[in-house]
């Protein structure tokens, strides 16, 4: 019997262009899923895949800018949030189609506002599922469907193994994009009370060789030390927007952590995302070679667990 694979999609912002690229490899080694399940950007770019829309989601994600990506949202304090996503989502309505009529299953994870419970959106349009999976609070409008208020999956099941699993993959290939989260490494300063590199501090002979050795020594402890003061410094208050994002990825990596050891996928990709800013929209080409290096990484175990 064939072995079913599932793929999970998990959230990430900007980060979620590494989809692309995990799609694009899956395809390059003939692993086709039976079934996606995705939450945030996952389920946006799973669902993208499956309607047929993708190639023209990717060109449109290449064009954007970090700011420019806001320009397909309408600006309104409403619903919980500023921005109305409807705009940027009706612009691929013609390519929607109902969940039950896609020929791979799929699923997308949202949260509910009244209850805090994951809720799984298994039927009704893709388009729908994938707006109610990526409403992140405060900054897009919560989605009214269904008698219920939902936002953004990643507050639930950042990576929906278990939904994989319910949809009846045997096989469960996970993509974490907050695996390796973006920290403030800015705040990892040296200890004051600690001595700081300074020149001069290894002897050497005299020599000609012995001076130009000294040279390049003392140059080297100069700079370290400037670097550690420049970081002391730099890291002496967060910024309220850095602060805000690292809060979130911290959250979500734990959360994906805890989620993991209950319900553990078969192979889990890691792409590095720590450059990555989650409002990095101008960055598709980078992310999308990520996503796809992340996956091949791991050809060999995927072939093996599928029996190809």
């Amino acid at each position: 019997m064939t072995k079913k694979l599932g793929l999970v999609l998990g959230s990430g912002a900007a980060r979620g262009w590494a989809h692309m690229g995990v799609l694009k490899a899956l395809k390059e080694i003939g692993a086709e899923p039976y079934a996606i399940a995705g939450c945030s950007v996952g389920a946006l770019v799973g669902g993208a895949h499956l309607i047929g829309a993708l190639d023209e989601f990717e060109r449109w994600a290449r064009t954007l800018k970090p700011i420019s990506a806001l320009q397909s949202f309408n600006l309104k304090v409403h619903r919980g949030g500023f921005i109305d996503t409807a705009p940027a989502f009706e612009a691929f309505r013609q390519f929607d189609k109902n969940i039950e009529d896609l020929p791979v299953k799929y699923g997308a994870v949202a949260a509910d506002l009244a209850t805090g419970e994951e809720v799984i959106i298994t039927s009704g349009s893709v388009i729908d599922a994938a707006r109610a999976s990526s409403a992140i609070p405060v900054v897009f409008h919560a989605v009214h469907t269904r008698g219920k208020w939902l936002v953004d999956g990643a507050l639930t099941n950042p990576a929906p193994v278990s939904l994989a699993r319910q949809l009846g993959a045997d096989v469960v290939i996970s993509v974490d994009l907050n695996a390796v989260p973006r920290v403030l490494d800015r705040f990892d300063a040296p200890d004051q009370r600690l001595p700081i590199p300074v020149a001069g501090s290894a002897p050497h002979p005299a020599t000609m060789t012995g001076a130009v050795a000294k040279l390049i020594d003392d140059t080297v402890a100069a700079i370290d030390h400037q670097v550690a003061m420049a970081k002391a410094r730099a890291g002496a208050k967060p910024h309220l927007f850095e602060t805000a994002y690292a809060a979130a990825d911290i959250f979500q990596m734990q959360l994906a952590r805890a989620r993991a050891i209950a319900e553990p996928p078969d192979i889990l990709v890691q792409p590095d995302m720590r450059d990555a800013m989650p409002t990095a929209f101008d960055r598709a080409d980078e992310f999308i070679e990520q996503g796809y290096r992340a996956l091949m990484e791991q050809r060999h175990d995927i072939e093996r667990l599928l029996g190809a």
